[in-house]
């Protein structure tokens, strides 16, 4: 029994450690995700919360959920992270200080594609599309954001 127990431990742990985007005790499973680096909140991080309303309805129906976090102290939404889940995350998306990094992260919790400062959102939302899980998704859900 003891011996059992230290596998499935040993299992979770491993599954864990090798898909998770986010710490351990996040629901990433639920939603696809933008995690937003960038070292101050300047013009960049400005523009990319105006675009990330602005395209509300086309996140929203794709499910993707924006994270912006600065190396000075400025996180939305607040207080999602502790300071080591930051860490955590810059370590491994390998972030420099002075950059600005955007991260598009899949319902499977990997990395589907990275970019700058500035971020090009239809070339974002068809990426998305393109996605196998996104044409599932598609297939039973209407668009609501189209005029």
């Amino acid at each position: 029994m003891k011996a059992l127990i230290s596998c499935l431990y040993s299992a979770v742990i491993l599954f864990s450690t090798s898909v998770a985007s986010y710490p351990l005790d996040s629901l990433h499973w639920n939603h696809r995700s933008i995690l937003f680096f960038a070292p101050e909140k300047d013009q960049y991080v400005q523009e990319f919360m105006k675009q990330t309303l602005m395209n509300g309805c086309l996140l929203q129906e794709r499910d993707i959920v924006t994270i912006i976090i600065t190396r000075d102290g400025f996180n939305q939404p607040e207080d999602l992270f502790s300071p080591e889940d930051i860490r955590f995350l810059q370590q491994k998306y390998n972030i420099t200080q002075d950059s600005h990094t955007a991260i598009l992260i899949g319902k499977d919790g990997l990395e589907k594609h990275r970019w700058g400062e500035e971020t090009n959102w239809r070339h974002i939302t068809d990426l998305v599309d393109k996605m196998p899980l996104r044409q599932r998704e598609m297939t039973y859900r209407q668009s609501r954001c189209a005029i």
